[in-house]
Parts: structure tokens; C-alpha cells; sequence
């Protein structure tokens, strides 16, 4: 009987044996895995630019609405008066630098007399404190005490006033719509209708405001890598336009002041 060698092995390599990877395996290797790595890192280069910048943008509408949150809780709190002594009100609406500012007193400790720690006013200011130093606060003042700020990087601030000039308990009007009016010389009276872009048949104390309409625009505090705001904002009276890297957003609201008979 004839045995056949059985050679199927010798076409194989194997890992046991005393031969390696050849230099251009190699290369192609590190090629395919060096593709790879770029692939991978590109893409969590990418998603990290997206995060900081939702980042920035989120900070900024929770800045911007917590700012307008607490203008609208204290606004809204002009003129209370527990005691029924008509001591207390809206006090000063000047403007301050283009941008509004507004003063007003309620009973806080509900003893019915007037001081300095019932007054709460709003204004803006470059805060030396805040982070983004250059760029303008919306600050609160209670009792006259030192500005806080109540929302950073605001860039501007618009308020417009609603009221009751004849005591008949409704808000003046024209062609059924609203007359929001604000100081356009700043001596502490309204004159200037804003619905209707025109000068008021008389001038308006503070005392007849019944609601107040306010315009909040607020700039991220750094610029944004590749975009470009160049969108026109309208606030209040004012029309700012814009050509940078900033991201801006703006927020409108209409309080009623129900201390002072808006129902």
C-alpha cells in the first residue's frame, strides 16, 4: 500500500509561526486606522462646537426671560397699596442713554407709609461686576440701595406705557387699538403715542399708567465661530441693526398693573 503525503497546510500561515506582517500590510493598516481616527475626531470636533455654541445661546434665553420674569413680578407690583392710602405708584419713566428706565413704589411691609425702602427701580448699566464687562446690564435698585444686576449682556431696554387719561377705567384708545405712549423728552410725562407715530393731544402723568409694554433684546457674551447676525431688531421706538458674530434674541411683553386698576 502507497501513502500520500498530506501537504494542505503548506498554503497557510500561522500565528504560531516565525513569519510576520509584511511592510505593506502595515502601511495599510495604519492608513486604514489613521482614516479612521480623522473620521472620528472630526466629528467630535464638530458636535463640540455645536455644544458650546447651544451652550452660549442657552445661557443667554435663560438670562433674557429670567431678566423679563422679574421686571414683570416687581412691575407688577407697582402702586400696591394694602392700606388704601394712595401713597404709592409709578414714579419715574425717564430714559437713560437711548434706553428706558422706570421707578415705582409699593407698600412691601404693608404698613401703609411711604419710604425709601418701598421704591424698586429699573435701568441699565455696564455692571463692573458682571462677566461681559463693556457690554450693558439690566440692573434693579430696591430702596435706593447699589444696582444689582438683574440680567447680563441686555443690549437694550424699551418701555411703553398704557393708560386712563379720563378715570373711566379703560385704557385710551384709537381706531380700537391701544395707545401705547412713552417720554420722547424725557420730563417725566408721556407724550409720544408709539401706536400711531405721533405726538399726544396733551401730556400724560405717570399717575394714569395702568399697564406697561416692554421690549428686552439681549446679546450672547461671545461671539459665535461662523455666524453672522445681521438681522434689523425693532425695539419700541428704536430700529437696531446689526452686522457681527453675536447671536441676539428679543422678547416682548405687555404687564398689567393690577395695583393700579387693570383688571
Amino acid at each position: 500500500m502507497i501513502y500520500m503525503k498530506n501537504n494542505f497546510r503548506s498554503g497557510f500561515r500561522f500565528a504560531g509561526s516565525n513569519e510576520g506582517i509584511t511592510l505593506i500590510e502595515l502601511m495599510v493598516a495604519m492608513g486604514v486606522a489613521g482614516i479612521v481616527l480623522m473620521a472620528i475626531y472630526s466629528a467630535y470636533h464638530t458636535q463640540t462646537l455645536m455644544n458650546r455654541k447651544q451652550t452660549v445661546v442657552l445661557n443667554m434665553q435663560q438670562n433674557l426671560r429670567g431678566g423679563l420674569y422679574l421686571l414683570e413680578r416687581e412691575i407688577r407690583m407697582a402702586g400696591y397699596d394694602q392700606n388704601n392710602t394712595g401713597n404709592f405708584g409709578i414714579t419715574s419713566i425717564s430714559d437713560v442713554n437711548g434706553n428706558s428706565s422706570i421707578r415705582f413704589t409699593a407698600d412691601l411691609n404693608e404698613d401703609g407709609v411711604l419710604t425709601a425702602a418701598d421704591t424698586i427701580s429699573f435701568s441699565m448699566y455696564d455692571s463692573s461686576t458682571s462677566p461681559s464687562v463693556g457690554m450693558t446690564d439690566l440692573g434693579m435698585a430696591i430702596g435706593g440701595g447699589v444696582r444689582q444686576v438683574a440680567a447680563e449682556s441686555i443690549q437694550a431696554l424699551f418701555l411703553a406705557y398704557a393708560y386712563d387719561n379720563d378715570g373711566d377705567g379703560l385704557l385710551q384708545s384709537a381706531g380700537g387699538n391701544i395707545i401705547w405712549a412713552f417720554d420722547s423728552d424725557n420730563d417725566n410725562d408721556l407724550d409720544w403715542d408709539l401706536t400711531n407715530d405721533q405726538a399726544l393731544a396733551t401730556d400724560v402723568a405717570v399717575g394714569s399708567i395702568r399697564a406697561v409694554r416692554v421690549w428686552l433684546l439681549a446679546r450672547t457674551k461671545t461671539p459665535m465661530l461662523n455666524d453672522t447676525d445681521n438681522n434689523t431688531y425693532v425695539v419700541g421706538n428704536r430700529t437696531i441693526p446689526t452686522n457681527d458674530n453675536f447671536k441676539r434674541e428679543l422678547l416682548v411683553t405687555t404687564i398689567k398693573c393690577r395695583n393700579l386698576g387693570m383688571n
